[in-house]
């Protein structure tokens, strides 16, 4: 479960600005949108974020993704160097730290990097008090990497023969301790990098998520239940057909696309490097969409389709066909049935994006009013009609606000401003009353004319 993530000079957050899913002593009411944990802090189940267009919501987004996108490729990406503040020095490193609960513990996790040199990177258990697992420094002087390791007596010897390695060769400045743990092999460190790549999930509005593809589908309680989910939703789709393909089979029904074939091909070298199964790879084009995946020495297509139901004959349609709303439900479907289901983390950028208000406020309420909700569901929006107090806690509801005279974003909960509970949130939001609302005062000035 995510607690908190701490972002520093990234992108308009200029000063260290906390976003955090922690319970407010102060909210009472909806005591069941709090995850009471065995182990660790409590955490609320949901969050949404508001603010003017610009004012920082997605930056707030792309900083989670960053990080984890970082420690599952295992290096700093070549385009780090563009997500520092343009207004701080240029010195100045970019820190992401995230905490967060794992089944077994709770960790506090963060890198500051300056381009594509990790300056800093850490690793701490703070289930009681922090105590480190593994601290790692630049040293500018020397220009080599300094690490902490923590260690039993036991396993002191191998550590340090471990730790000479990675600091004179094995780990480069643009790579992530964290990201070596299947050579480190400490159980924290596997625990921690298990929980940013499988069990936290980043969705952007560009984000075209293979989940539709996988083989949960072929599970027919899960398809029967997502299949209900989405005539609930009135999108006009009754059924959904999942159909593999082999690859030469695939290849030949598109041999009149002589450069799709080259890519396909680029596309089965690239997971023959892969350990099987770990990778499935979406090919997009104009016409289709379909997903790639190796089992074993063999390669195969999934193929997605929507049934429609006219007249009583069913009529089949590419996913591509269908409206971009439409494809951007079928993103969020798996993710109705996780968080439902598994102690999972969602964060979405733009949640709205291509949706109609009643539909977001269905599928959102589906979500928060679920008593057995495991998971946890993170969100932007600009649809104001989202803000009522009998869907969220007023320390589930956050907004971001950009300063006009430093441009930077700092963040703030509804809880701050203590609202009546009879109090009109959406009206209040659109009269300026908690402020991240978009200054139009210049607007009015403008000579049309």
């Amino acid at each position: 479960m995510l607690i908190r993530i701490v972002i520093t000079n990234f992108r308009s957050y200029r000063q260290e600005t906390e976003f955090n899913m922690l319970p407010s002593s102060n909210v009472r009411r909806k005591d069941w949108h709090v995850h009471s944990r065995d182990r660790g802090a409590n955490v609320l189940r949901t969050a949404v974020v508001y603010g003017a267009n610009g004012a920082g919501k997605s930056c707030l987004i792309k900083a989670l993704g960053r990080l984890q996108a970082m420690v599952a490729a295992g290096c700093l990406p070549p385009t780090a160097f563009r997500d520092a503040n343009k207004y701080n020095d240029s010195d100045m490193p970019v820190t992401i730290e995230v905490e967060f609960g794992t089944e077994s513990d709770q960790y506090s996790y963060g890198v500051s990097y300056c381009g594509s040199l990790c300056v800093e990177e850490w690793l701490y258990s703070t289930l009681r008090k922090p105590i480190y697992v593994f601290e790692r420094k630049h040293d500018v002087q020397t220009g080599k990497t300094n690490i902490k390791l923590a260690s039993n007596k036991k396993d002191e010897a191998k550590n340090k023969l471990l730790i000479s390695l990675l600091e004179d060769n094995l780990l480069k400045g643009n790579e992530l301790m964290l990201s070596k743990h299947d050579m480190v092999k400490n159980s924290q460190i596997t625990d921690a990098f298990q929980w940013l790549t499988a069990k936290l999930h980043v969705i952007f509005p560009e984000t075209r998520s293979t989940s539709i593809f996988d083989n949960r589908y072929s599970d027919e309680t899960f398809k029967s239940q997502s299949e209900a989910l989405i005539s609930a939703l009135d999108i006009g789709i009754n059924e959904l057909t999942l159909k593999d393909e082999d690859i030469e089979s695939f290849k030949q029904n598109i041999s009149e696309w002589p450069k799709l074939v080259q890519g396909v091909d680029g596309i089965v070298k690239r997971l023959s490097r892969s350990p099987e199964g770990t990778e499935e790879v979406m090919i997009d084009t104009g016409a289709f969409t379909v997903s790639m995946r190796r089992e074993g020495n063999k390669y195969f297509v999934r193929r997605v389709k929507a049934l429609h139901k006219v007249n009583d004959n069913l009529y089949d349609f590419e996913l591509k066909e269908e409206s971009d709303g439409t494809q951007r439900i079928f993103d969020f479907v798996p993710m109705v049935q996780n968080v439902k289901s598994e102690a999972c983390t969602y964060v979405i950028d733009e949640l709205d994006r291509s949706l109609h208000p009643t539909l977001v406020r269905a599928l959102v309420s589906r979500i928060v009013t679920d008593k057995h909700m495991k998971g946890q569901l993170i969100f932007t929006t600009h649809d104001a009609g989202l803000l009522d107090g009998k869907v969220f806690r007023n320390d589930e509801i956050w907004f971001a606000e950009k300063d006009r005279d430093t441009q930077s974003t700092h963040l703030y909960t509804l809880d701050e401003f203590k609202p009546r509970a009879d109090l009109d949130l959406e009206k209040g939001y659109l009269n300026g009353r908690f402020g991240a609302i978009p200054f139009l005062a210049r607007f009015n000035e403008l000579n049309w004319e």
